[in-house]
């Protein structure tokens, strides 16, 4: 399996509701394998730089169902994160061993999304 972001309209249910909207045609929406939840987003490596959202990832509950939904209110927060990990991503790499051209391939899809969410007054969700 591998972890994917969308874009998601909320209406009156904001999470069982949600309305996912069609990526448009070359749209890259991957996120990461499944492993990278605890290795890369929610490593300690992460946490320390700051993670909050995507350290969630990692936290895997009967209410989230491993999903991390970021609602538009929050869209603004979690694209400083984005920032923030990709303003440190030779420290993440070296922490993690992931390569950072890949850690920075990811954290692009998530910013595009974000772009997208706000174009559409939606969130975003990486299932």
């Amino acid at each position: 399996m591998s972890l994917d972001i969308s874009v998601w309209i909320p209406d009156g249910d904001a999470y069982a509701g949600r309305d996912v909207v069609v990526d448009p045609p070359g749209t890259s929406t991957g996120v990461g394998a499944e492993g990278l939840r605890y290795e890369l987003w929610g490593s300690a490596a992460a946490r320390r730089l700051g993670a909050t959202f995507l350290a969630q990832l990692a936290d895997i509950t009967d209410e989230n169902r491993g999903n991390l939904q970021v609602p538009p209110g929050q869209l603004d927060a979690f694209e400083r994160e984005c920032v923030l990990l990709t303003e440190n991503v030779e420290h993440l790499s070296s922490a993690t061993g992931y390569n950072g051209d890949r850690i920075l391939r990811h954290l692009a899809n998530m910013r595009h999304a974000v772009e997208r969410a706000k174009a559409v007054r939606g969130g975003i969700i990486i299932w």
